[in-house]
């Protein structure tokens, strides 16, 4: 394809002076989103605390998602036209100016949930930049072979902060406090900032795409058309969107109900267990996509994620066994490399790099721009769909169990059915295989 050979030209061709790789720049990523996700472990914590209220905490999660979506359009342009490493150089910055005002309101007895979800905002915001601008990196800086397998060492790294991170923060949190919490982050952003500050990134892409207009609007606007008309015309990546807008439906409500519905039946320490096994499961599949590649046609990986996604969502929501459901859980973790890595490797061998941030952005932006509403939905969903459904007495009280734990099993359930309805419809629609890929069977 032509798309393939432009993002293997611009490894061949990649000018002198590159210092790093690919995995260095996997490694900053990965500290600084360990940092992240302690702090957000504590940040919750000490906002449950202070208020006890569920419906805050919820605030607070819609609150940190949507900056990230509504800016996608805009991070896309810049990393675009911008030097990548500057871009996040600068993401590392805010964040850590951040950071620092939060241990200041922490010290001095000044943090509220409102500065809570102004960190969040901004740590989503951060997040917009920095995400395409490391996706766009990777692909040149390393080779298309390579590529799988530093997709693969990304998500084992993610599954390692999955799993590290609850086990830490609560460490931190009991021991340090939420100020120490927050310096432990101030000093992984400080971290990241010196191994991307030691990088030197390729360069030209900024070079390619329409002409600056006038004070730079209409240049603005056509980087954002180019990036559109890149993606209507490929019906083939459309298609793995819509995939993923779907079935990020159902993985972001059960997501939300994951914790509750657990927890309505469960200890609190059987949800740590559970939470760690899922990303136990995400670091050993991380590692043999990594060693593997993963299989030779992306879109089986993804289908297989979601697969397993599906299939471990629904068992979830039926069983209450405590070690039967840490083996569905580690299964769960593991369909999320398979996902994830394979999405990436189609997305990055048929993009061009030159149009990657703007269209990474777009895609990140649509893939999940139904998260918010899920996340909202959930509750009526639970409360007033599937609660009356599982009364004393009802057919489906015996399958799912009454109360809190079977209206939010009965939804989690759910959320696996609707993943496999949208891979039925999938397949019987034509399938995912993008083009160039062989078919398989």
């Amino acid at each position: 394809m032509g798309d393939q050979q432009s993002a293997s030209e611009a490894v061949r061709l990649r000018p002198e002076g590159v210092r790093g790789s690919a995995l260095t720049l996997v490694a900053a990523q990965a500290t600084t989103s360990l940092g992240t996700a302690v702090t957000g472990f504590g940040m919750n914590v000490w906002v449950f605390e202070e208020t006890g209220s569920f419906a805050l905490f919820a605030t607070l999660a819609v609150v940190a998602a949507l900056p990230g979506l509504l800016l996608a359009p805009v991070a896309g342009v810049v990393v675009d036209r911008y030097d990548r490493r500057l871009v996040l150089l600068v993401c590392q910055g805010v964040g850590g100016t951040m950071l620092a005002l939060t241990l200041l309101a922490a010290l001095t007895d000044s943090l509220s949930p409102l500065l809570v979800g102004v960190l969040w905002a901004v740590m989503s915001t951060v997040g917009a930049f920095s995400w395409p601008a490391v996706s766009a990196s990777i692909t040149v800086l390393s080779s298309p072979e390579r590529r799988p397998k530093v997709n693969g060492v990304a998500e084992t790294l993610m599954g390692t902060v999955t799993v590290g991170s609850p086990v830490l923060g609560a460490a931190l949190y009991r021991l340090i406090g939420i100020e120490g919490i927050a310096a432990f982050d101030l000093v992984s952003y400080a971290a990241c900032l010196g191994l991307i500050a030691y990088m030197r990134f390729p360069r030209g892409h900024k070079d390619a795409g329409p002409e600056r207009g006038a004070g730079g609007g209409p240049r603005f606007r056509d980087d954002l058309r180019e990036a559109w008309r890149f993606l209507s015309g490929r019906r083939d990546l459309l298609r793995l969107l819509v995939f993923f807008v779907l079935v990020n439906v159902g993985l972001s409500m059960f997501t939300v109900l994951y914790s509750p519905y657990v927890l309505s039946f469960a200890s609190s320490g059987v949800l740590g267990i559970l939470l760690s096994l899922g990303g136990a499961g995400t670091i050993v599949a991380g590692a043999v996509y990594s060693a593997t590649g993963g299989p030779a046609a992306k879109h089986v990986g993804v289908l297989a994620g979601a697969l397993l996604a599906g299939l471990s969502m629904a068992a979830l929501g039926l069983l209450r066994e405590p070690y039967v459901l840490y083996a569905v859980a580690f299964l769960y973790g593991t369909s999320v490399p398979l996902l994830n890595a394979s999405s990436q490797t189609i997305w990055q061998a048929n993009v061009p790099p030159e149009l990657q941030g703007r269209v990474f952005s777009l895609r990140r932006m649509l893939a999940w721009s139904m998260t918010p509403v899920s996340m909202v939905a959930s509750v009526p969903l639970a409360e007033r769909f599937a609660a009356p459904l599982v009364k004393e007495g009802r057919p489906a009280a015996g399958i799912w169990g009454t109360g809190a734990a079977g209206a939010l099993g009965l939804t989690a359930t759910l959320c696996g059915l609707l993943c496999l309805l949208v891979i039925a419809l999938t397949q019987a629609t034509g399938g995912l295989r993008t083009e160039g890929e062989q078919p398989v069977g």
